[in-house]
């Protein structure tokens, strides 16, 4: 041997390049969310359609590519954001610095309009609500990098400014957050958490007093300050009530000097580190009201935290796609005793069951978008569940995939996947833990507008599948569940209900996912829309980890391989 290089322990073997998804199109490779779009903009004209089509699908050009490349490298030590606190001449300036990398990825999915594409002049067409999310939904394909956090807090505020600011913070402050060209690229921050609670916004001890100019002074502290940038709202109690307000704030007051809010830490958070969280101390702090001051609760529930969750459904099931899709793309070179790993039953039969969950996610959570755009009373129900489910699953499907990539699936600068998975637990977290999120499920069942509108809207997905003789097991399964479920609400008890909270919430998904599943199939009546109605049932019927029957579809090898190839 002329050289160790040449020795076989060290020459090329099965991925020495191996790059992953890095270069594909995440829409082209995303067969359920394009079926989503197709379906949900079919009957408009082809232009529009035409429009909306080559918009999802250069930015799927974008996400895995410069966009995957650039949440790589400013996910690296050295790379995160940093606090400033004064400048070289010793004042309180109070502003976070992030790295090159982090800053170009946050422009490019700004200016290609994911959350302002209605500020676009030359966009000609309504910004449809399913378009907006299915662009969330892709940017999230590369996890939170850095962008998704701020991207769904920016949306939030749009809205609330768009439905209950006045016209003067209207024309003030949309230009900066959503106006084509702006520099502030999703710039907008949330804080709400205190010391003393999150989820409990009530226990809120930051004080608002109204000054003789109508401005709003606020003193206190906030524990959780996420993406500190340009504009935020925060809340605070309206002094000498228990009133809760919404307030917007600007970094800057009108005459150029920083507002009275000075940056205590970054936190140390394991996931979502694109981004960065802080603690702020008020101290005479100037704001203004969004929206009317006796309403801050209910806006901030209505606007910002409903975003947010929706966003959080989202993200949380764009996390999983990537984390199937690199599962999927890994065993296609690894091979082990061999032979590819995709070509054991057994790895075959985990990619398949991952498949089945994600795909039914997906359609769920664009379902959830649909009834809100409708207006639909089950919303109020199905939009904190659809965060509760997504983001659970999402952990466990992140889990799962880097376990199929064996030793390779933990190390953080071989793939994306412990970074998605460590976001995917922040997602549990954010806007409601699960015992918190479930209490807020539970609460919306008990009022029976929301209660019927469940039982209708399940009633209407799976109709026309009545009639099809292949769907008749889960139909039977799906009225055996729905009528459990009103037995739960209009027999037990509500201490019943609270302690079997998770389970209630898990079995309301259930249904809504066979429902979709069922409402999937009888549309084209396309045959892997069936398997994976069966697989899930199946899930459901035998539990997950139950050995298999030989007439499973797990035990096709054929139906294995039309699921995972979806």
């Amino acid at each position: 041997m002329n050289s160790f290089l040449d020795h076989p322990a060290v020459s090329d073997f099965d991925i020495s390049n191996y790059v992953g998804l890095r270069g594909a199109n995440f829409y082209l490779k995303d067969t359920s969310l394009q079926r989503v779009v197709n379906r949900a903009f079919q009957d408009l004209s082809n232009d529009e359609f035409s429009a909306i089509s080559l918009h999802l699908t250069g930015y799927g050009e974008l996400v895995g590519g410069i966009l995957d490349e650039l949440t790589e490298a400013c996910h690296k030590e050295g790379k995160y954001g940093e606090i400033r606190n004064y400048d070289k001449t010793g004042k309180r300036i109070d502003e976070v610095v992030y790295c090159p990398e982090q800053r170009e990825s946050r422009k490019i999915s700004y200016d290609y309009g994911i959350v302002n594409l209605d500020f676009h002049p030359e966009w000609k067409f309504p910004f449809r609500s399913i378009h907006r999310y299915a662009l969330a939904y892709l940017n999230n394909l590369n996890g939170e990098g850095g962008v998704a956090c701020p991207l769904a807090m920016t949306d939030g505020l749009i809205l609330a400014l768009k439905e209950i600011g006045t016209e003067e913070q209207k024309s003030k402050y949309l230009p900066l957050l959503a106006g084509k060209g702006s520099k502030s690229h999703f710039m907008a921050g949330q804080y709400v958490t205190e010391r003393v609670g999150g989820s409990n916004v009530s226990a809120n001890r930051t004080t608002a007093k109204q000054r003789s100019d109508g401005k709003w002074i606020l003193n206190g502290e906030k524990w959780f300050c996420s993406n500190p940038g340009d504009l935020w709202v925060t809340t605070g109690r309206i002094e000498g009530t228990s009133t809760i307000g919404l307030f917007l704030v600007p970094r800057f007051k009108e005459n150029g000097e920083l507002n009275g809010h000075h940056i205590l830490r970054k936190k140390d958070i394991i996931g979502s580190r694109g981004k960065v969280t802080v603690e702020i101390i008020y101290r005479d702090l100037e704001a203004e009201t969004l929206g009317r001051p006796n309403h801050g609760i209910a806006n901030l529930i209505r606007y910002i935290i409903s975003v947010s969750r929706l966003h959080v459904g989202l993200g949380a099931c764009g996390n999983s796609k990537r984390a199937v899709m690199e599962a999927i793309c890994y065993s296609n070179w690894r091979t082990a005793y061999g032979k590819k790993i995709k070509d054991f039953h057994a790895f075959q039969m985990q990619l398949a069951e991952m498949q089945i969950q994600q795909v039914a996610l997906t359609w769920v959570n664009f379902r959830s978008i649909s009834l809100l755009e409708e207006n639909q009373p089950v919303t109020e129900m199905l939009v904190p569940l659809m965060k509760l489910i997504s983001s659970s699953k999402a952990t466990e499907l992140t889990q799962k995939a880097m376990l199929c990539l064996g030793g390779n699936g933990i190390i953080g600068d071989f793939s994306p996947l412990p970074r998605l998975h460590n976001d995917s637990i922040i997602n549990e977290t954010w806007e409601g833990t699960h015992l918190i999120i479930s209490d807020h499920i539970i609460h919306a069942m008990r009022k029976k507008k929301v209660r019927d509108s469940f039982f209708e809207t399940i009633e209407k997905l799976s109709s026309k599948a009545e009639s099809l003789q292949n769907c008749k097991q889960a139909i039977t399964w799906l009225r055996n569940q729905t009528n459990s479920i009103k037995e739960s609400f209009e027999l037990e008890a509500k201490e019943w209900q609270d302690l079997n909270r998770i389970w209630i919430a898990k079995e309301l998904y259930n249904c809504f996912a066979v429902a979709e599943l069922l409402e999937q199939y009888s549309f084209d009546q396309e045959e892997v829309i069936h398997l994976f109605l069966q697989g899930f049932l199946e899930s459901l019927s035998n539990g997950k980890d139950a050995p298999k029957h030989k007439t499973s579809i797990f035990f096709n090898i054929e139906s294995l391989e039309k699921m995972i190839s979806y």
